[in-house]
């Protein structure tokens, strides 16, 4: 499922949402366009398992606020994000444990993902337009 997130100041398109996946991972092409100070990097990584099975060495990863917000139906949390360079659709894939800091439940066939927040049940609907060109690039 692909939709739209607010990361750090960022309003950032194309987000994978990956139920599957143990780390967050932010794409070096879409960090730099954020313009996030270098102070705030932790350089120390070790590699992690591709979606093609090859071993990749992340750049180094860096804690972000994430929020997802349909006002007055907003949730934040803080989360640790992996800075891999390689070439993809996607500019942010949230994984486990930015879902479960929020306490989603998904509905991939709806295309939907609720979430609890101080005002009622928070709802984000999967952006299909944005999700056509990203499964298509893999397969030109």
């Amino acid at each position: 499922m692909i939709i739209r997130a607010k990361i750090g100041d960022y309003d950032v398109g194309r987000v994978l949402i990956d139920g599957g996946s143990l780390v967050n991972i932010i794409f070096a092409d879409a960090f730099r366009d954020m313009g996030i100070d270098d102070s705030q990097v932790n350089r120390q990584l070790t590699p992690l398992l591709s979606f093609s099975g090859d071993l990749v060495q992340p750049i180094s990863s860096v804690r972000l606020p994430i929020a997802f917000d349909i006002t007055p139906r907003k949730t934040m949390v803080y989360d640790q994000f992996l800075i891999v360079d390689c070439p993809t659709a996607y500019n942010v894939i949230f994984g486990r444990t930015a879902l479960t800091g929020i306490k989603a439940h998904l509905s991939p066939h709806m295309l939907l993902m609720k979430f609890p927040t101080c005002n009622g049940t928070g709802a984000i609907r999967g952006d299909q337009l944005s999700a056509r060109p990203c499964y298509a690039t893999p397969l030109k």
